[in-house]
């Protein structure tokens, strides 16, 4: 499994890289979801790495996208 799709040139930070590869843990049990109540912590910052790597990259775009506009204009 890759951390980035081939094409993509996003790096990830070390310690978010280690917490991501202590949650692919295979020894562990399997994640658990629960509807409500006490979710799985693995899962949790499964979806906190996630999340913080999506609102980079989107935010990566927003200023690409500024900058061409930027240069259309001028």
């Amino acid at each position: 499994m890759t951390l980035h799709p081939p094409g993509n040139k996003a790096t990830i930070a070390g310690r978010e890289r280690e917490e991501l590869l202590e949650s692919l843990l295979f020894d562990a049990p399997e994640l658990t979801f629960t509807a409500r109540g006490n979710p799985d912590p693995r899962l949790l910052r499964l979806v906190g790495l996630l999340a913080r790597q999506a609102a980079r990259e989107c935010y990566a775009d927003e200023v690409r996208t500024q900058k061409r506009r930027g240069k259309r204009t001028s």
